[in-house]
């Protein structure tokens, strides 16, 4: 099984919830995206647990590249939010199934259980989310303009991250990180980092 996670003590914590969940089974761990990309092509998994937003790349185009050479592995999804533009966007990846990190272990370790079994999982508060914009409800949210990567950069303004830090997280140069900030200014009026980091803890799109 492989954990793919930035944050050391969350990789220990899901680690313990995964042995519970499966029984004892090898763990491995990875802490960004690159160390990802090398863990994937060392070996095939059982089980892959992936954090939505990993420093170094774009873990949705990880998905892609997971489920080009294995179309049957379970892949869950870990988010800090439920923002519905990820979930899709990890759908149609093609992940089995998204969870929100700070669930209850007991929830948590039902997502895993059922991932691993291969069904799908979505918390029931997302399910929701997704049926009303099936069916229209509701006016679209800004940040729901955006493309995945634009999304990235959004929530990594909102984070506080500065533009060499945000090109270093994702491996983009800082030139591409200013356009995306243009293209996320003129698609949700957002001018400034304040309007940005205000909006995305107003719409939980950061902790």
């Amino acid at each position: 099984m492989l954990i793919a996670e930035d944050h050391e003590v969350t990789r220990r914590g899901i680690r313990e919830l995964l042995r519970e969940a499966v029984g004892e089974a090898e763990v491995t761990e990875a802490e960004d995206v690159p160390s990802l990309t090398e863990r994937l092509s060392q070996q095939t998994w059982d089980l892959i647990l992936l954090d939505i937003i990993m420093p170094g790349g774009s873990i949705l185009d990880s998905i892609r590249q997971i489920r080009a050479s294995d179309a049957s592995v379970p892949i869950l999804v870990l988010t800090a939010a439920t923002e519905l533009e990820y979930v899709m966007q990890s759908m149609s990846a093609g992940a089995n199934g998204l969870a929100h990190k700070h669930l209850p272990g007991d929830e948590l370790i039902e997502a895993i259980r059922k991932v691993a079994r291969g069904g799908t999982y979505l918390h029931s508060e997302t399910a929701v989310e997704i049926a009303k914009s099936l069916r229209g409800d509701g006016p679209a949210l800004l940040h729901e303009r955006l493309s995945e990567r634009e999304l990235d950069v959004f929530r990594a303004v909102a984070r506080g991250r500065a533009v060499k830090e945000i090109a270093g997280d994702l491996g983009i140069s800082d030139k591409t990180v200013a356009t995306y900030l243009g293209r996320i200014r003129e698609k949700t009026g957002l001018i400034n980092h304040v309007e940005i980091t205000r909006y995305a803890l107003q719409n939980g799109l950061v902790d």
